[in-house]
């Protein structure tokens, strides 16, 4: 999954390019059942697909913010648009759009939900009482804590800002990483680094287990 804020719209291609690779040839690829974005440039456009990200053609538009996510089914979970992120929801009358890599083990309901929507559903719980950042990792501490899980990273939009949190229940956890760039005043946030899958110089800087940042 991949995140980006940028001062004014920009074409974010280049981007959406750099997630196709990971997606194709990074860690645990491919990553081909169904990818999706919420973006902002002169308004808000969001989109979810059942197939392969590096299979698709379709372009991002202008934008200055959003979020872009590949999706590899965790094992049980069927292969459909419904489980496709981001996934997306309005609290208190704001929009938000989330996505989330790793797995929460029992945490899903027997009608079809997934992790991540369950995820979601906690998150909603406490974005109606708490500022966006405390939300998250107040949602996040609350899994860890009572579930088996590999990564709950994560990443929220409202579509003027980003915030993403990585936990790992492996400190080493090499698979499910995030890892923060900028460029020329763009700010990314990826799972892998972008300098692998882009023409771009690499100063990648790897995001700690346990830490949350706003974009």
């Amino acid at each position: 999954m991949i995140a980006f804020k940028a001062d004014k719209n920009i074409d974010t291609n280049w981007i959406l390019d750099i997630l196709k690779g990971i997606s194709a040839r990074g860690i645990s690829s491919p990553h081909s059942d169904g990818w999706g974005y919420a973006v902002r440039g002169e308004g808000r456009e969001t989109y979810n697909s059942s197939g392969a990200i590096f299979d698709s053609d379709k372009k991002l538009p202008q934008s200055r913010v959003g979020i872009i996510h590949s999706r590899k089914a965790s094992k049980g979970y069927t292969v459909n648009l419904e489980h496709v992120h981001p996934f997306y929801t309005t609290v208190r009358g704001r929009n938000y759009a989330f996505c989330h890599n790793g797995t929460i083990y029992d945490f899903a309901s027997d009608e079809g939900t997934t992790d991540t929507q369950r995820y979601l559903e906690l998150l909603v719980s406490n974005l109606e009482i708490y500022e966006t950042k405390r939300a998250l990792e107040i949602t996040s501490v609350f899994v860890a804590e009572n579930y088996r899980y590999t990564s709950i990273n994560a990443l929220l939009t409202d579509y003027e800002n980003v915030w993403a949190i990585r936990q790992n229940a492996e400190t080493n956890d090499t698979e499910h990483a995030l890892f923060l760039y900028e460029r020329d005043g763009v700010r990314i946030v990826s799972s892998e680094p972008v300098e692998k899958f882009g023409d771009l110089l690499g100063n990648s800087i790897e995001i700690k287990n346990g830490e949350s940042i706003v974009l």
